[in-house]
């Protein structure tokens, strides 16, 4: 059964560009990082989603951004019985992060050099591995 769930809010973490910096013709890595938590009552899960743009170690743009997705009381059952989030839920809703910041970037790059470096597509397979066990033990 999935998870039923609903974006809560979109929260813009942090935002900062460098566009001075940008050396045009040459590569722009993109990083990423992701990361999950999880409130006590199951009722909310977080993605957390980091993006760092450099050209030549040299930090053009970085921006991190938190989802936070409702759970209903069917999905708290659902993570309970488990006793885990999994991985491809997991998946699932960094894609949604991740889309979210592709236009989050390229609304606040917007009328300037940096607009034209789009978020590239992410391998959520390789970025996100395992399942979020969840610790019954903790009060």
């Amino acid at each position: 059964m999935a998870i039923p769930f609903r974006i809560r809010q979109i929260k813009t973490q942090q935002f900062a560009m460098f566009p001075e910096k940008l050396t045009n013709g040459e590569h722009v890595t993109v990083q990423s990082e992701f990361g999950f938590s999880l409130s006590e009552d199951l009722s909310s899960v977080r993605c957390i989603s980091k993006f760092t743009y450099t050209q030549n170690e040299i930090l053009l743009l970085t921006t991190e951004v938190h989802c936070f997705f409702e759970v209903n009381d069917v999905g708290k059952n659902e993570i309970l019985d488990k006793g885990r989030l999994e991985v491809d839920f997991l998946r699932y809703l960094a894609t949604i992060v991740t889309g979210t910041i592709r236009g989050i970037i390229h609304t606040k790059t917007e009328n300037t050099v940096l607009n034209p470096i789009v978020l590239p597509p992410i391998n959520l397979v390789e970025a996100i591995k395992d399942d979020m066990i969840i610790d019954r033990t903790k009060k």
